[in-house]
């Protein structure tokens, strides 16, 4: 059976979402959607959005293996000029990070959803932007990336209002089945392209190894 499990992002993702509402001014906007609940839907339509994997069945359970986020891209700032904060225009900032899997034809399915807010900053005005994330599998063994995807989600921040939210659920990554721990096989990281290590190899140490509930 599929197991789904929610953990947080870094909590410096937490300190820089709360300094780009300072550097803004604003609360968040009345009305706002709960990403919590966007996040879910998107798993809920999955089965129907992603092509169906031929001949399924499973065959074992699996606990997942651990979701964190590349080192240094939990957040990326775009400047209107120099890198102060009276420059920054908007801020991209992780949220919740969740993973399912599940074994077909002897085969780890995971599906990685991903969540957060664009931020304005002093110099940035309402618009449409893109958001640049990157979803990759180490293999703990050798420490090497075997799967990487990059992804471009479209966000809107109104006229009248200071953030947005995207989610994402990334396309299905299929990796091979090893054990029914695979967080000893495997490791899920994602991150903003571009920003920190989000375009290199993660750090090779893993802490927190868990089992998905």
């Amino acid at each position: 059976m599929a197991k789904l499990a929610w953990v947080s992002a870094a909590q410096a993702s937490k300190l820089l979402i709360l300094s780009a509402f300072a550097l803004s001014g604003c609360s968040t906007a009345p009305g706002s959607s709960d990403p919590g609940d966007t996040l879910g839907n998107l798993f809920a339509f999955n089965s129907v959005s992603a092509p169906p994997v031929p001949n399924k069945a499973v065959i074992s359970k699996v606990n997942c293996p651990v979701v964190d986020v590349f080192e240094g891209a939990a957040a990326q700032r775009v400047y209107a000029g120099g890198q102060s904060s009276s420059n920054v225009r908007y801020q991209f900032s992780m949220g919740d990070l969740a993973r399912e899997c599940s074994v077909e034809n002897n085969k780890i399915v995971i599906k990685v959803g991903v969540e957060g807010k664009v931020l304005l900053g002093p110099a940035g005005a309402p618009s449409s932007f893109t958001v640049p994330i990157k979803v990759a599998v180490r293999t703990e063994a050798d420490q090497k990336i075997i799967q990487s995807k990059s992804y471009r989600v479209q966000a809107s921040i109104p006229q009248g209002q200071s953030q947005s939210a995207f989610a994402l659920v990334a396309d299905p990554i299929i990796v091979p089945f090893l054990g029914e721990d695979a967080f000893d096989d495997y490791q899920i990281f994602v991150g903003f392209e571009g920003a920190g290590a989000a375009s290199a190899p993660p750090v090779a140490a893993k802490t927190n190894k868990r089992k998905a509930n």
